[in-house]
């Protein structure tokens, strides 16, 4: 596949205010594209304020990023959230409420955020001519092998790295010129993951963003970042062994 030029692309990253998520809109600023960015915190020209765990915010930074980009030609669904859920103690009422926060972030607003930018990406698609428009979610290693600290976060990836599948079948359909992304990030040196050790050394946020824009330039379906490379290798060859990697972590 040719590569993909982002430079004067208009794109919205979620979850853009911090982390990974402000280091890809420098990379992909720095490129040429145009980049809207949500968060809580949100500052700066081309930031929306929106709380992801709100049903219906996604739609609405979807119709704020059209209006300030005229369109929209990649979407990255980068916002998530990570809390220690223990779910074997009884129906402790906070813990539950931890839990929907990071369905509704890590998995639903994915789903809004899909079904509102889709037809602005299918207009900005040019079927059998250079691959530009995309819809690309960041996943985890964790979709492919859980944790045991935090069930619902591991879940929520997994539904998303499901949800892109067949995203993908859909685009075969109806909008063949959209192209449909996974990025799966390792542990990665963010407020999330403060206090978190993994099996291999955390990546910088810059180094996960410079590895994901040139994910979206190859245009592959599924971006394996770091040591995700690794784990998904290993998970193909011996399963068992690949699951332990992460279990306890």
């Amino acid at each position: 596949m040719a590569g993909v030029n982002l430079g004067s692309q208009r794109i919205l990253v979620t979850g853009g205010t911090g982390g990974v998520g402000l280091a890809l809109a420098e990379s992909l600023t720095a490129l040429g594209a145009t980049v809207v960015t949500c968060g809580r915190t949100a500052c700066g020209p081309h930031a929306v304020r929106a709380d992801l765990a709100v049903p219906g915010e996604a739609v609405r930074v979807v119709g704020e990023a059209v209006d300030r980009l005229g369109g929209l030609d990649v979407v990255v669904a980068n916002a998530g959230v990570q809390h220690r859920t223990p779910l074997t103690l009884g129906p402790d009422p906070e813990a539950l409420a931890l839990a929907r926060q990071e369905i509704e972030v890590n998995l639903a607003s994915v789903v809004e955020l899909a079904a509102a930018a889709w037809p602005h990406l299918a207009a900005a698609s040019t079927p059998g001519g250079p691959p530009g428009a995309a819809f690309v979610a960041v996943t985890s290693g964790l979709a492919y092998a859980p944790k045991q600290s935090a069930p619902v976060y591991c879940a929520t990836k997994a539904g998303v790295h499901i949800l892109l599948e067949s995203l993908r079948h859909q685009a075969r359909t109806t909008s063949p010129g959209v192209r449909v992304q996974e990025v799966v990030l390792p542990l990665v040196d963010t407020a999330m993951t403060a206090g978190r050790e993994g099996p291999a050394r955390k990546l910088s946020p810059a180094q996960a963003a410079d590895a994901i824009v040139r994910g979206l330039v190859r245009g592959r379906p599924v971006v394996a970042v770091g040591a995700s490379r690794t784990l998904l290798a290993l998970l193909r060859l011996a399963p068992s062994a690949g699951r332990r990697v992460l279990r306890d972590g």
